[in-house]
């Protein structure tokens, strides 16, 4: 299978920035069987929980980003995560 190039990369953008964030992880799942989780909900910066899928076959990595509306006396299963953002980007092996 041929590696996105930028455009079909925005395409996907913009698919997953309507979605929920279980519609967008399960059609990452979908998209390519060698799918790899790399992080879930891991803090990468201040405020803002990243989850990070590589399709290897597609020659890209993306990240589901979600923001954490929950006060900080909340039990941890009552967490209000907001999916707020989508970041696509190529692996370091495609060039297109």
């Amino acid at each position: 299978m041929a590696y996105l190039n930028q455009a079909e990369r925005a395409a996907l953008l913009n698919d997953l920035s309507g979605m929920k964030y279980g519609w967008a992880k399960f059609r990452l799942r979908l998209m390519d069987p060698k799918c790899r989780l790399i992080y879930l909900r891991n803090v990468q910066r201040s405020g803002e929980w990243h989850t990070k899928f590589v399709l290897e076959s597609l020659g890209t990595q993306v990240t589901l980003v979600e923001v954490n509306h929950a006060e900080n006396n909340q039990y941890r299963n009552k967490q209000k995560f907001e999916f707020v953002n989508v970041i696509v980007e190529p692996t370091a092996d495609n060039r297109s």
